[in-house]
C-alpha cells in the first residue's frame, strides 16, 4: 500500500511558477509533537527564569534590609554609649554635690544606683550593669533621686544659714564683751551675757538673721527691748533701744531694720546690748558675727 502524502502548494501572484511541499502524515505528526515539546519547554524556561529573577530581587531586598538594620543597630549602640557616658558624668557630679552639701554616705558620699529601692543590692561601690535601655533607666532614676536629696539638703542648709545670726546688729565700738566683768553701775563683778556696742543714739539696729519677733517693749533694766526667735534653737535680744520698729509676730529677714540705738533702762550711755542664745543658753555673740563693727 503506497504511503499517504500531504501536499501544500504556494502560488505567488507575481510569478507563474508555484511552490509545492509534500510530506507524510507521520512527518507532520512528528513535527507537531516537536513544536508542542518546544513550546512546553519554553514555558517552563520562562517560568523558571521568572522565579529566579524574583528570588534575586527578594535576596537583594533582604540584603538591603539587613544593611539598614545593621546601621540602625550601630547608631543605637553609639547613642546608648553616649547616654551612658552622660549619665556617668551626672553621677559623678551628683556625688560631688552631695559631699558639698554635707550628705553622709560611703566613700563616694552616696550609695550607688544598685541600691535604688533595693532593686539590685545595697549601697556602696557597685558593679556596672550591662549597657542597655533598662540599665540606663535604672541609673537615671537613681541620679534623679539623689539630686532630689541634694536639693532638699541644700534647701535645709540654706534655711539654717539664713536663721543663724551672722552679722553685727549695728555699727559702733565694742565697749564690753561676753563674760565676767565689773558692773559699770555697781562696780561689782557680774556675768555679762552679751555685747555692748557703743553708738550714737538713733543709729539703726538690724536683724542679723531671719526670724519672728516674739517680744517688743520695755523689759526692766534693758529698757526698750526686742527679742527675735530665729528657729533652729537661736534667739537674739536687743536692749536699751531708743526706738522699736518691729512688733510681735513680724517676720524679719536678715538686714531688716528693727530699731535704733538708745539709752533706755539701766544704762550709762547710748549703746546696744546684744545677746545670742543657742538652745536656751547664752553664748558669745562674737562666735557668730562674720562681719566687723
Amino acid at each position: 500500500m503506497p504511503r499517504r502524502l500531504n501536499t501544500i502548494i504556494i502560488v505567488p501572484h507575481s510569478q507563474a511558477r508555484f511552490i509545492k511541499f509534500s510530506f507524510s502524515t507521520r512527518t507532520m505528526m512528528a513535527v507537531s509533537a516537536a513544536l508542542v515539546v518546544a513550546v512546553a519547554l519554553s514555558v517552563v524556561a520562562i517560568a523558571y527564569s521568572g522565579n529566579a529573577v524574583s528570588r534575586r530581587a527578594d535576596l537583594h531586598r533582604l540584603e538591603a534590609e539587613n544593611q539598614e538594620l545593621a546601621e540602625v543597630n550601630q547608631e543605637l549602640s553609639t547613642t546608648i554609649a553616649e547616654v551612658q557616658a552622660r549619665l556617668d558624668d551626672f553621677e559623678e557630679r551628683t556625688a560631688r554635690l552631695a559631699l558639698a552639701a554635707g550628705m553622709q554616705g560611703d566613700a563616694t558620699g552616696i550609695a550607688g544606683p544598685n541600691a535604688l529601692d533595693n532593686e539590685v543590692g545595697s549601697g556602696g561601690q557597685y558593679d556596672r550593669l550591662p549597657e542597655g535601655p533598662e540599665a540606663l533607666k535604672l541609673q537615671g532614676r537613681w541620679i534623679e533621686q539623689q539630686l532630689d536629696m541634694v536639693d532638699q539638703k541644700i534647701a535645709d542648709t540654706s534655711e539654717v544659714l539664713a536663721s543663724t545670726p551672722t552679722m553685727a546688729p549695728t555699727l559702733g565700738v565694742l565697749t564690753d564683751g561676753y563674760g565676767t566683768r565689773n558692773d559699770p553701775i555697781t562696780g561689782r563683778r557680774a556675768f555679762h551675757r552679751g555685747l555692748d556696742i557703743s553708738a550714737r543714739r538713733g543709729t539703726p539696729v538690724y536683724a542679723p538673721a531671719d526670724g519672728v519677733v516674739v517680744f517688743a517693749g520695755r523689759n526692766g533694766g534693758l529698757g526698750k527691748t526686742i527679742r527675735i526667735s530665729h528657729g533652729f534653737g537661736f534667739t537674739t535680744i536687743y536692749g536699751h533701744l531708743n526706738e522699736i520698729d518691729a512688733q510681735p509676730g513680724d517676720e524679719i529677714h536678715r538686714g531688716d531694720q528693727i530699731g535704733a540705738v538708745g539709752n533706755t533702762g539701766r544704762s550709762t550711755g547710748s549703746h546696744l546690748h546684744y545677746e545670742v542664745h543657742a538652745d536656751g543658753k547664752s553664748v558669745d555673740p562674737l562666735y557668730y558675727i562674720l562681719d566687723r563693727f
